[in-house]
C-alpha cells in the first residue's frame, strides 16, 4: 500500500492544464507570503486545519487533516481544487500570459535579455509536461503554455495578478546578489564584467531593463485585455495583507472561498509565524528568506546611499518611462495608489 501511495505522489496528473490563474511577483517580492496564504486558504477550504505556532490556536476544522509542510516546496503550481475551477494556481515569476501577441509593440523587448534566469517561468522553454505542484495528490502536471497564453485573450477565467516592489530596491537586491555570486557573471562582448560595474551602471544597464521587461507585459495586457490583470504594489500588501489578499481572490474569480478566514490566513502567513514553524521543524521552509536578508545586509553603504538619492530615482523613473512603463506606479505612495485602484474597480471615487 505504501508503494502505491508513493507512486501516486510521484506521477503526473493526466489532464494538461489549459487555463491557469497567475499570481506573479517581480523578483525580490516576498513570494512565499503569497504561497503560504493561498496554500493555507486552499487547505482550510478542503476541511483541514492549521495550528498557529505562536498562539496555539487551531484554525479550521480540528477533526480535519493538519497542514503538511513536507508538501510545500515552492511549486510554482499550487493545488487548490476548492478555490479555482482550473484546480491549479501559478504563484511565482513569469511574464504575463498572452503578452507574446503584442510584445512586438515594444521594439526593445525581444532584444533585451533578463539580467538573470528565473524571471519568466512559463516561457523559459523548460519541460512543461512535468511542472511541480504543491499540496496535490500528484507531484507534477502538464501545462499547455500555448493554451494558457491564448486563454488570456479568449477566456474570462484566465486572470493574472502582478505584485511589484520598488524598482530601485529591486536593483539594490539584484546588485547585492551579483556581488555575492560564487561564480561571477560574464559581461557582453566588448564590455567589462558586471562585477566591475558601479551600482549606477548596473541599475541602468541590467536591473531596470529586466524590471521593465516583466512589468510592461502586465501593464500592456491590462490595457489590451481590460479586466484580466490586477497590478498591486507590495507595500500595500504589507500594510493591509487581509484587504489586498481579498482583492486578489476577487480579481482571480476564486469565488469558492469564505471571506471570514482571510484575516486569519494573512496572520498565519506572516514571517514571524513561518519562522516559528521552521524552528519547530528544524529546517527552512523557504530557503531564500534567510539568504535574502544576509545578501541585502551585505550591500555596501555607498550603494544603499545611492539608492536613496532623489536624482538617481528621477533618472531611473525616466529610464522606465522611456521603455513605456507608467512611472506613475512608482511616483505615488503605493498604498494610496492601491486604494484608488480598488475604488475605481468597485465604482467608487
Amino acid at each position: 500500500m505504501f508503494k502505491r501511495m508513493l507512486r501516486n505522489l510521484t506521477r503526473p496528473a493526466h489532464r494538461p492544464v489549459k487555463m491557469l490563474p497567475v499570481v506573479a511577483c517581480v523578483p525580490g517580492v516576498d513570494v512565499w507570503f503569497l504561497r503560504f496564504a493561498f496554500a493555507f486558504l486552499a487547505h482550510l477550504q478542503q476541511g483541514g486545519h492549521v495550528v498557529d505556532r505562536l498562539s496555539g490556536k487551531c484554525v479550521g476544522n480540528p477533526a480535519g487533516p493538519s497542514f503538511n509542510f513536507d508538501h510545500m516546496s515552492g511549486g510554482p503550481l499550487l493545488w487548490a481544487p476548492d478555490l479555482a475551477p482550473s484546480r491549479h494556481l501559478f504563484i511565482g515569476h513569469t511574464v504575463c500570459p498572452g503578452f507574446d501577441r503584442i510584445s512586438s509593440q515594444f521594439d526593445w523587448w525581444a532584444s533585451t535579455p533578463f539580467s538573470a534566469p528565473g524571471y519568466d517561468y512559463l516561457h523559459d522553454g523548460i519541460n512543461y509536461g512535468h511542472v511541480p505542484v504543491d499540496l496535490a495528490p500528484h507531484a507534477f502536471v502538464s501545462v499547455s503554455v500555448g493554451d494558457v497564453d491564448a486563454a488570456a485573450w479568449t477566456r474570462a477565467g484566465q486572470r493574472m495578478v502582478l505584485v511589484y516592489g520598488d524598482p530601485i530596491q529591486h536593483a539594490v537586491g539584484c546588485f547585492a546578489n551579483l556581488r555575492n555570486q560564487v561564480r561571477p557573471a560574464r559581461g557582453q562582448p566588448g564590455e567589462p564584467p558586471p562585477m566591475d560595474w558601479t551600482f549606477h551602471e548596473y541599475l541602468l544597464k541590467r536591473a531596470l531593463p529586466s524590471y521593465a521587461k516583466m512589468f510592461i507585459s502586465y501593464q500592456a495586457m491590462a490595457q489590451a485585455a481590460p479586466g484580466a490583470v490586477h497590478i498591486v504594489p507590495e507595500d500595500a500588501l504589507r500594510a493591509e495583507p487581509a484587504r489586498i489578499l481579498s482583492s486578489l481572490l476577487s480579481h482571480l474569480k476564486l469565488d469558492r472561498w469564505q471571506s471570514s478566514p482571510i484575516d486569519v490566513v494573512a496572520d498565519l502567513s506572516r514571517r514571524e509565524h513561518i519562522m516559528a514553524i521552521e524552528r519547530e521543524l528544524g529546517r527552512s521552509l523557504t530557503g531564500s528568506r534567510g539568504g535574502r536578508r544576509k545578501v541585502a545586509g551585505s550591500v555596501q553603504e555607498t550603494v544603499a546611499w545611492a539608492a536613496r538619492d532623489p536624482n538617481l530615482r528621477r533618472e531611473a523613473l525616466s529610464s522606465l518611462a522611456s521603455m513605456g512603463v507608467d512611472a506613475g506606479y512608482f511616483r505615488e505612495a503605493p498604498v494610496a495608489r492601491s486604494l484608488r485602484g480598488d475604488a475605481a474597480a468597485t465604482g467608487g471615487v
